[in-house]
């Protein structure tokens, strides 16, 4: 019987993010821990397991390990878990190798981390075919592609389509098998660096390069096109957007989509510009929309993107407003333990948020009632993952003159409306929901929305490129730099 192993190592790395991320931040899974947890959930490794159990094919589970978007991974740990994940995979002989991976990892020492480990386990395991699925946000390079044999990416942001590509790179790797295919790979990048922000797949400008990339997968010759928008957090050479394509026998047909692709994104870069409002006036607009919820979109402290969630820049402009039936939810462990020790219905004192970093607004002071306190662990249960588990930690609700106030023991990314419900909350409810997020909070939100508003605030996700320290990134580069001329005629 064919085997397969399985396995994966998944971080997108914010390297202006703060503090670093460490190994007690990853969660790792080990052997049959992986198909254990992650078996009928909606995830890439989900996918994976569906697709060996419909192929009849034996899945070697090795080491599956995840962080939470954070800072530069240390180096350490970085060396500790790829050489673990080469090492379980090497061991059995596995007839092909199946990887969850992000594509903007950054450790300590290793600007482009799939790439590195990718050539890690190629030294190891020879021509063994490699498959792996990648995140919308990847920063892809030549030496990642060089290393892979066939591979996948996110086509949805919100990503809501991520067990189908563990299904797609499945298939992949067995027609590998069967000599049913040669891929031919061929990665374009032009100099753009796209906000998240403007990365919305059923949205402007990106819409129509996904479009266009499907209906070039509708020629046979075409195994599959990946469009990488990339993650501008991660300062290295690499980051920006590219587009990856495969075609089946030589590379010419490949390179003829890829430009075609790249020259859409490149031409398109005047609308990727995100408009935003600043705070008070955001608060203020909210407030006269008649039906909730409005969703105020707090961006730049994207806990999705790295950023530590502990931003208050809103929630002074909330307070100020007497902004009463909206929520916001800040990551302040401290507070938590003191709402802990205070318990339900007692009145705390409290600076909440604002302790990372001089980046995200400063410490509030607030006065609260407790009204509820509890671990608020939850499971996926719309179109993000569904069915995979958050360790969220310990939650407490205060009511801080109307406004409610969720602080949290640990980042939660607001991909799913359980992360409020799980507090008896009902979002449809709401008169305001603050999301700390750029485009993902829509998977949870977005069909019960009755109005949007993007927020300027601060941050190390902040959709202004232009105001983030670059060092590393290659030069000259949209939307740092004027006048820049490309084509992928020239």
């Amino acid at each position: 019987m064919t085997r397969i192993a399985v396995g994966g190592l998944w971080h997108e790395t914010n390297t202006f993010a703060t503090p670093p991320t460490t190994m007690e931040d990853f969660q790792v899974l080990r052997g049959d821990e992986i198909p254990h947890q992650l078996h009928g959930t909606r995830t890439p490794i989900g996918g994976f397991l569906d697709w060996a159990s419909a192929a009849e094919v034996a899945v070697v589970p090795t080491v599956f390990a995840w962080a939470l978007p954070s800072g530069i991974v240390g180096s350490d740990v970085y060396e500790t878990l790829a050489s673990q994940l080469v090492e379980e995979i090497t061991r059995p002989r596995a007839d092909g190798v199946l990887l969850d991976l992000h594509g903007a990892m950054v450790a300590g020492g290793c600007e482009d981390v799939e790439a590195d480990l990718l050539h890690r386990l190629r030294r190891t395991i020879g021509s063994t075919p490699i498959g792996v699925v990648l995140d919308f946000h990847a920063n892809t390079s030549q030496a990642f592609v060089n290393a892979v044999d066939v591979l996948s990416g996110y086509d949805t942001y919100p990503h809501v389509d991520v067990y189908d590509r563990g299904l797609e790179v499945g298939e992949l790797v067995m027609r590998l098998l069967r000599n049913d295919v040669e891929p031919s790979r061929v990665i374009v990048q032009p100099p753009l660096m796209i906000p998240p922000q403007a990365q919305a797949t059923a949205l402007g400008a990106m819409s129509e390069v996904m479009r266009r990339a499907h209906d070039a997968e509708r020629d046979p010759a075409i195994v599959n096109v990946v469009v990488a928008a990339g993650f501008p957090y991660a300062d290295i050479p690499c980051a920006g957007c590219s587009v990856v394509v495969t075609s089946n026998g030589g590379p010419g047909l490949a390179r003829g989509v890829a430009d075609e692709l790249a020259q859409t994104l490149w031409d398109a870069r005047d609308q990727f510009r995100v408009a935003q409002v600043p705070p008070d006036e955001a608060v203020a607009q909210a407030l006269r929309v008649a039906d909730g919820p409005v969703i105020l979109v707090d961006s730049a402290d994207n806990v999705g993107g790295g950023a530590p969630g502990d931003g208050t820049v809103l929630l002074e402009a909330l307070l100020r407003a007497r902004a009463k039936g909206a929520v916001i939810s800040i990551v302040d462990p401290n507070v938590v333990t003191a709402a802990r020790q205070a318990g339900e219905g007692a009145v705390i004192t409290a600076d909440v948020g604002g302790k990372t970093d001089a980046r995200h607004g400063r410490p509030v002071p607030v006065r609260g009632r407790v009204v509820r306190l509890q671990r608020s662990d939850f499971a996926y249960r719309g179109s993000y993952m569904t069915g995979r588990r958050v360790q969220a930690g310990w939650a407490a609700l205060l009511d801080v003159d109307g406004v409610l106030l969720v602080v949290r023991e640990r980042k939660v990314m607001p991909f799913d409306q359980e992360e409020l419900k799980v507090l008896s909350l009902e979002p449809a409810r709401c008169r305001i929901i603050v999301v700390k997020s750029a485009i993902a909070w829509r998977a949870a939100y977005g069909s019960i929305a009755r109005a949007v508003i993007e927020v300027d605030t601060p941050g190390v996700c902040a959709a202004n490129l232009r105001g983030l320290p670059y060092r590393h990134v290659r030069r000259p580069v949209v939307p740092l730099d004027e006048g820049v001329r490309w084509s992928v005629r020239e």
